[in-house]
């Protein structure tokens, strides 16, 4: 059997974002003490003490009389034992799980300290968790949204009675310009919400925020606080309040029966002429990535005498009945619900773009007794690390046709929603679908992506001119590698070679696509023959080959294969993989029967 048949090994698919380079090779990297014992991370401790033992036989200055090789054993001797020191103790091995090598620098105090590596990679975690939030507290210290809500059927479709003397100047045709049919665009309504968050105690916040509505030139404005408090880890309680007239009480309370099973209620008080509408919802998760939930809405309702009569109720009890769920990039949701006055159904799905994963497409539809028929489709990308852009269209056979825009950042938003017509216009709903694709489209392939690729090739020119000294030291140091390894590898590949097992013939690490006269490639035969054992390559996944011995990065920044030719029971072999930890990884570990 030979070591590589019959892998799936999938083409070597570029980033439609990084232009062939590698953005996260762009630094050098630091010290992946994994790597350098040739581990898994899911390695056991005796793995760990195995693998120590077999490259301190190899690398122990004492083993090589030589003196350069003797100074430079000593060096990789040095790694390896700091390695070994990290990941045989359970707590630091946790602390470089969750920190990397900067954790270690840094003093912890976690609980108890016998604790299993399970519950202590939890505790470093949560920690972590908690200090990205406080980070990003620090940069979000309120939240803002504002919503513009524009008309531009008559854009589109004036349907206004022409004057006698329109489109004439004293007896004269007039031509009617774009910008005359974009000044007929208006706002129908302006809102604005503003809130901020601070923290009184140890589970207790307060939230202070201020709205304000216009329509048609009147509208109003109101401020709400509300105090949130969490008891414990199942149950939490918020009280809200708005502070102007009309005055609107909430009351609310999540509590979890259990880590599958919540329970939410939500009481909104406007005056004493009743009882408050009460809102209650029961939700249970089903399946790993999926949560079915029951909600009841009371709306207006009686308690003997107390409370309006049917007829008189604006507001008019339903059931609802739905399950949302999330899996591999893909989210939906769909929702059943039967009332009094209105029914309806819903249904939406958002997909994460595999080959870019800063888009999402969402495509959704609700089938209502008031509003008929109902469609949106909708994309949003992040363009930058905190800025996200999004565009959906609305179709509905008695909504007629609309877009919105939507920026978020940071916790600031500012939406669009512009009316193009007031009734079904099947042409209008294909332009307003395709113009926009077509547009963003253009500019993603025209503009975004060349200034990138040329952005990020300055950058890698850049980081190759200021690392030079670091780039030639970690060359220097596989050839080092390179050289304490070669007796016991050629010792190795004639034991293989007796009993015809895996030989490597050769490797070669580096940006295979580029012209061989620009070196971006690095000969590893020897590096990957000491990985063999027992004719079993052993090169675990999801670490960066530049930490094993005997790698470095010939081409910093760019996309890496590994070439590996190689003879099994006297048949040659090739094989091409990528330098990721997706493709790595179906390869590695082959038995032999």
């Amino acid at each position: 059997m030979d070591p590589y048949e019959n892998t799936s090994l999938p083409e070597d698919v570029p980033d439609s974002r990084s232009d062939s380079l590698d953005v996260d090779s762009l630094d050098p990297p630091t010290t992946d003490y994994y790597a350098v014992l040739n581990i898994p991370k899911t390695a056991s401790d005796e793995s760990i003490r195995d693998s120590y033992k077999r490259l301190s036989r190899i690398f122990h200055p004492d083993k090589h009389s030589d003196p350069a090789l003797k100074e430079a054993a000593e060096t990789k001797f040095h790694i390896i034992n700091k390695a070994f020191e990290v990941l045989s103790d359970p707590q630091t091995r946790a602390i470089y799980d969750t920190f990397g090598e900067e954790g270690l620098k840094t003093k912890w105090e976690v609980g108890q300290k016998l604790k299993t590596p399970e519950e202590l990679r939890a505790e470093y975690a949560r920690l972590a968790r908690e200090q990205r939030e406080q980070e990003l507290e620090s940069l979000v210290r309120s939240r803002n949204d504002i919503t513009m809500q524009l008309d531009m059927s008559r854009v589109f479709n004036n349907r206004e009675a022409p004057s006698p003397f329109a489109g004439t100047h004293f007896g004269k045709k007039q031509k009617t310009s774009v910008l005359d049919a974009l000044a007929r665009t208006e706002v129908v309504q302006l809102y604005m919400k503003n809130s901020f968050e601070t923290q009184l105690s140890t589970g207790t916040q307060l939230i202070v925020g201020g709205q304000m509505s216009s329509r048609s030139g009147m509208g109003g404005g109101n401020i709400v606080g509300t105090l949130r408090h969490t008891f414990n880890q199942n149950l939490q309680i918020e009280m809200g309040s708005s502070l102007l007239r009309p005055r609107v009480g909430v009351l609310k309370g999540t509590y979890s029966i259990d880590p599958m099973t919540f329970v939410t209620g939500t009481a909104q008080v406007r005056h004493f002429g009743g009882p408050p509408p009460l809102v209650m919802t029961f939700g249970r998760r089903i399946t790993k990535g999926a949560t079915g939930y029951m909600t009841y809405r009371t709306g207006e309702w009686a308690l003997g005498s107390w409370g309006p009569a049917f007829e008189y109720r604006r507001d008019f009890s339903s059931m609802a009945l739905g399950v949302s769920g999330d899996s591999e990039g893909q989210s939906y949701q769909a929702e059943m619900q039967m009332g009094i006055m209105q029914s309806h159904l819903s249904l939406d799905r958002t997909w994460t773009l595999a080959d870019d994963s800063a888009t999402r497409i969402r495509l959704g539809g609700n089938l209502s007794t008031t509003g008929g028929i109902n469609a949106h489709l909708g994309a949003d990308r992040k363009v930058t690390e905190h800025t996200k852009v999004g565009l959906s269209v609305e179709v509905g056979l008695a909504g007629g046709v609309s877009v919105s825009v939507k920026v978020k950042r940071l916790g600031q938003s500012v939406t669009v929603p512009i009316v193009l017509s007031h009734d079904f216009h099947p042409k209008l709903a294909f332009w307003a679908v395709v113009a926009p694709a077509c547009a963003a489209t253009a500019l993603e392939l025209g503009y975004i992506r060349p200034k990138r690729r040329r952005e990020r090739a300055e950058k890698v020119t850049e980081l190759r001119r200021v690392h030079a000294d670091f780039i030639a030291n970690q060359r220097k140091e596989a050839e080092e590698a390179i050289a304490l390894l070669r007796d016991s590898t050629a010792r190795k590949t004639k034991t293989e070679q007796d009993k015809d097992g895996l030989v490597i013939i050769e490797a070669i690490y580096g940006n295979l696509d580029a012209d061989v006269a620009l070196c971006l490639i690095t000969d590893v035969t020897i590096p990957v023959q000491a990985l063999v054992h027992n004719s079993q390559l052993s090169m675990p996944g999801g670490h960066s080959k530049t930490h094993i011995m005997g790698f470095h990065d010939p081409c910093l920044g760019e996309k890496k294969k590994l070439k590996i030719r190689y003879m099994f029971k006297r048949r040659l072999h090739e094989v091409i993989v990528a330098d990721t930890a997706s493709v790595i990884a179906p390869i590695r570990s082959h038995l032999l029967p």
